[in-house]
């Protein structure tokens, strides 16, 4: 059950959403509006059946990011129905969404999507459930996405085993370890967390639970026992005890379903929860837990039209609205079922055997969550929305939001564990690592250069300078102090010179470099990546700035005052290494690149490291641009609300470690120069600088009022 306290914090953010993105309930015009999610692939439906609906019908379709987007709108009133899967309903119903069903979505005439069962071995002696310890459990494994979720995967272990919570272990490791006491030798193939080495080491710890594999060392998602019928080839040719299956790959099994069998149904039996056995051969097989159907679902309020709307619908007529809205309702599902009733969520749930008792476990007291750090009310909402589709997807552990005033008060509270993750850019990420001790833990990466932060340098036309080495006394133009571009022209500057220089050394003294102690006190106006552009054209020598914005430029969608109307070919790039680079993947040379966020989390055990990081690599697989299912749940990297770069940048395609940013093909990432400025590589002249000097500087203010109290004494 949900702890009380996170049913007020969902209904004081819903109240705050509604009052922020929609904050007057929509003029009722008569017409209904259907909230469409677009399928994965390059088919956009709604291009080819919408206009139909809006110009046949009075229904209009609203385009949802995802379908927890359809959510918020459907309890706002923007929209008036959706498809919704069972999982979405179960994060409906925590948000108290006022939300009915009306019908259901089928491909088969099953009540359910699919039905999960127990199957035991005859000769395994096994009885009850209470004969289950020391069993060989086959699994269907882990990664297989849209087949499963993680919290259907683990309902047979978790109703039969307890977590032990152990603080010293990771929650996922907690549990893998609670199997293997439990369970004899089995087979639970695939990734147990998304870290290839991690995975490896936590394999070889429990190597129990991969020893009824066909492979038990590499124990992966290739092995012939894992997945929906690895299963049960490892009961029936494996040498297992016990399958968890699904209902209907396990008569196809068996040969109930017009499939030559793979072995004697007569060996075999389903081991009920209450406690006995059924013969495979039974016409209603005692059933674990079942997945409900996806729903059509409305808003309270227009639930009745939408069902008696949408009953009976075919494709009998191509061009009719009938047509083009039972299209776009539909993903791989054939024809719609009404419900004798609009019924609310908890009670069309509570048909599907189990099903709500997956997400009723107990959890570690105390709860062993991640605290993902905010700074603004919209960036807090969308992450608690993040943390419920988390949580119905099973991802352990499960994160919590905290919201703070300013990023300075969440890098505070990070560094002393108030809270575990917070997201900066390139710009803060100094200050966050020198001055609050906070680490990198993952990166958001863009696959297209021009959505990361890529320096170049950039001159004017007829300027002298051929190369690095010649802007040495330059009047020179950066975006700010500390951050990407700045320090990737030290590091051009080591590479170009072979010796450590200070920037106001290297440079001319007019130069805006930002020093907050040192230098010109530059125009405001110049600073950020166009101000360092502006302030190029007004008379400096050499500008360092992000190339997307030079790309604007180029392409005539920079547009301000101090440019120079039809002038756009009136600046170079200055190659730093070499004319060759003129030739790599980016059309552009430059100087280094560098991510655009920058996740952040505390010096901490490596348990608790590798715990934040798996949580969040499991949320980027299920909820980012590579997800699995038919239609995306929740939008990491995209519009929330109508609103752009809310948490993370929309232009991001994943989160990767350090690791992974090397592989990248393009040159000079900038992780080492990050490493090596805040261990003071760069200091030319051996005396901190920024905040440390300003530190340092209160602290001998701090021991001087000391000496003179005691002085005074």
């Amino acid at each position: 059950m949900r702890p009380l306290i996170s049913m007020c914090i969902w209904s004081f953010l819903l109240i705050i959403s509604i009052s922020t993105c929609q904050a007057v309930e929509p003029l009722d015009d008569g017409k209904l509006r259907v909230c469409v999610v677009e399928s994965r692939g390059s088919y956009r439906k709604a291009p080819q059946f919408c206009p139909l609906l809006a110009a046949t019908s009075n229904i209009e379709c609203l385009i949802g990011v995802d379908r927890l987007d359809c959510v918020r709108r459907i309890q706002k009133g923007t929209a008036h129905f959706g498809v919704l899967t069972s999982e979405d309903l179960v994060a409906a119903r925590w948000a108290s969404a006022e939300i009915l069903v009306a019908s259901e979505l089928r491909s088969h005439e099953s009540p359910f999507e699919y039905e999960i069962v127990a199957v035991v071995d005859n000769s395994a002696d096994i009885h009850t459930v209470h004969d289950l310890h020391g069993a060989k459990l086959c699994h269907p494994g882990y990664g297989l996405d849209n087949h499963w979720t993680e919290v259907l995967a683990d309902y047979f272990e978790s109703a039969l085993v307890a977590k032990s919570c152990n603080p010293e272990i990771t929650l996922t490791e907690d549990r893998i370890a609670a199997s293997a006491r439990f369970f004899g030798p089995s087979c639970k193939a695939g990734p147990w967390v998304p870290d290839r080495k991690q995975d490896r080491i936590l394999k070889d710890r429990y190597p129990s639970l991969c020893q009824m594999c066909y492979d038990p060392y590499s124990c992966d998602d290739t092995d012939k026992h894992w997945g929906r019928r690895g299963t049960l080839y490892c009961l029936t040719s494996g040498g297992g005890s016990v399958s968890w299956a699904r209902l209907d790959d396990t008569r196809s099994h068996f040969g109930l379903a017009g499939l030559k069998a793979q072995d004697d149904p007569e060996k075999y039996s389903y081991l009920c929860p209450d406690g006995h056995l059924q013969p495979i051969n039974v016409t209603r097989p005692c059933i674990w837990v079942s997945k409900p159907w996806p729903v059509v679902a409305a808003r309270r309020s227009h639930a009745a039209q939408v069902q008696r709307l949408i009953t009976g619908l075919t494709h009998d007529e191509p061009q009719s609205w009938q047509n083009a809205l039972l299209s776009l309702l539909e993903t791989y599902h054939v024809f719609t079922v009404p419900l004798d009733n609009v019924i609310s969520i908890d009670d069309y749930l509570d048909q599907a055997v189990g099903f709500q008792s997956a997400y009723s476990f107990p959890e570690c007291n105390p709860p062993r969550s991640i605290v993902v750090c905010t700074t603004s009310i919209i960036e807090h909402i969308k992450c608690s929305w993040l943390q419920e589709a988390a949580h119905v997807y099973g991802v352990e552990p499960n994160i919590q939001c905290v919201r703070t005033t300013n990023l300075e008060q969440c890098m505070d509270d990070t560094r002393y564990k108030s809270a575990d993750v917070l997201l900066v850019n390139q710009d803060q990420r100094v200050q966050a690592q020198r001055d609050y001790k906070l680490t990198p833990l993952l990166f958001e990466f863009a696959e297209q250069m021009h959505d990361r932060y890529v320096t170049i340098a950039l001159v004017h036309k007829d300027s002298k300078y051929k190369s690095f080495k010649d802007l040495k006394g330059a009047r020179a133009c950066l975006p700010s102090y500390e951050g990407a571009a700045h320090l990737s022209v030290l590091e051009t500057i080591v590479n170009a010179t072979g010796s450590v220089h200070s920037l106001h050394s290297y440079f001319n003294h007019n130069s805006c470099i930002w020093h907050p102690h040192k230098g010109r006190q530059c125009p405001l106006h110049y600073q950020g990546d166009e101000g360092a552009f502006r302030c190029l054209a007004e008379g400096a020598d050499v500008a360092f700035l992000s190339s997307d914005v030079y790309k604007k430029y180029l392409s005539g969608n920079l547009t301000s005052d101090w440019l120079a109307p039809g002038k756009h070919l009136s600046y170079r790039l200055l190659c730093p290494y070499g004319g060759i680079e003129r030739h790599s993947r980016f059309e552009y040379c430059y100087l280094h690149w560098a991510p655009r966020g920058h996740l952040m989390t505390h010096n901490s055990s490596q348990t608790r490291h590798n715990e934040i990081y798996n949580s969040l690599r499991d949320m980027d697989h299920l909820f980012g641009k590579k997800y699995k299912s038919e239609t995306r749940p929740f939008s990491l990297y995209d519009i929330f609300d109508k609103r752009n770069d809310i948490l993370f940048k929309d232009s991001t395609d994943a989160l990767l470690s350090a690791h992974e940013l090397l592989r990248d093909n393009a040159k000079r990432s900038m992780e080492h120069v990050y490493e090596r400025y805040t261990a003071q590589y760069y200091d030319a002249e051996g005396v901190y600088d920024g905040a440390h000097l300003a530190s340092d500087s209160c602290f001998v203010l701090v021991l001087v009022a000391g000496v003179l109290g005691l002085l005074q004494r």
